[in-house]
């Protein structure tokens, strides 16, 4: 019999889910139930959770967006999601093969419950995941994902690019202010617009974000810029906070364009630093680095760049229709 088996937890597994996702290393919010139950409830998502265990304990897993094209089934990153990593409970020994044994097994455990029951698979881990090899053995597809994020202790205007400074006072002398909001509808389109002028679709609809904003109100902050006594707004921000890491996350960045720049978005993006900073959170993370303009522009805030490991598989039949529809099996 093997020393790990794997299932599909259900809504009675949550809590012990939860206080696996709190121990392990690889923690994150959107990890949690308490995301992944605003991405069912307001997006329909199909979130599983796959658990292993060693006999009737709870000890590893991964979440998942499960989604079904065509006739196959896809294991995919949840939306508006950082991550979906691996993760496991912490093992106290001082025999580091042993530790490392113990990773591999239930790393093997998810990815062949994954590899048999799925058409193609992504896990996105968090960047404290490191040890990937119980992947990268079984011939998974390696991608790094490099993201900017802000170490917020001791961050002050003087540790910003030059250029960035200017913006800040330039906005500053305009008399531009910024503020949190309650009502996204007061900056949906903005966030519309800056995603069309990407030739992007705008990956929620109002309601959708109104609804993640209202189940989340806790852990999701909106903050817009707008010139003092004026009622129109220039640009936004949504953030996640996870207050169990110290972490804030960009999950949204609009703004209007302008010529010239007023350097609104500079100033919204430097005063949120500021006021997490006063918060006592410890980071601030801005989000992918993979477009060249707007990587140059989350470098310019004192940023780290930190990278990610994401794996993949994928079988024969998927990848015939990831040809077929140029890639659109994957997307909602």
């Amino acid at each position: 019999m093997a020393l790990y088996t794997s299932r599909y937890l259900s809504r009675d597994d949550y809590k012990a889910w939860d206080q696996l996702v709190l121990q392990s290393p690889n923690y994150n919010i959107f990890d949690t139930t308490l995301w992944l139950d605003t991405l069912s409830s307001v997006l329909k998502c199909d979130i599983k959770i796959l658990g292993v265990f060693k006999k009737e304990k709870l000890v590893g897993g991964a979440v998942f967006d499960l989604m079904k094209r065509l006739g196959i089934k896809i294991a995919n990153t949840p939306p508006m999601s950082f991550y979906n990593s691996l993760h496991y409970i912490p093992r106290e020994t001082q025999h580091k093969d042993r530790l490392g044994r113990y990773i591999h097994e239930i790393i093997v455990a998810i990815a062949e419950r994954l590899e048999n029951d799925f058409h193609y698979v992504v896990i996105t881990n968090h960047y404290e995941c490191k040890d990937i090899r119980g992947l990268k053995n079984r011939n998974w597809r390696q991608n790094i994902h490099y993201f900017y994020r802000v170490p917020l202790d001791g961050i002050d205007l003087s540790l910003i690019s030059a250029s960035k400074r200017r913006q800040v006072k330039k906005a500053q002398k305009k008399l531009i202010i910024t503020e949190e909001i309650k009502d996204i509808a007061l900056v949906y389109d903005i966030i519309k617009q800056t995603y069309t002028r990407q030739n992007l679709q705008c990956p929620l609809t109002l309601d959708e974000l109104s609804g993640i904003c209202n189940m989340m109100s806790s852990n999701v902050i909106v903050r817009a810029a707008r010139v003092q006594g004026d009622e129109e707004y220039k640009a936004v921000i949504v953030l996640v906070t996870d207050e169990r890491n110290g972490s804030v996350y960009n999950l949204i960045n609009a703004f209007e364009p302008e010529s010239p720049d007023s350097g609104a978005n500079s100033l919204l993006l430097w005063e949120g630093i500021e006021y997490f900073r006063d918060k006592g959170f410890g980071f601030f993370d801005l989000g992918e680095a993979s477009i060249l303009a707007k990587a140059n522009f989350k470098s310019e805030f004192y940023s780290d760049l930190i990278q990610c490991y994401q794996l993949s598989k994928s079988k024969l039949l998927f990848k015939f229709f990831w040809h077929l529809t140029k890639g659109k099996v994957v997307q909602r």
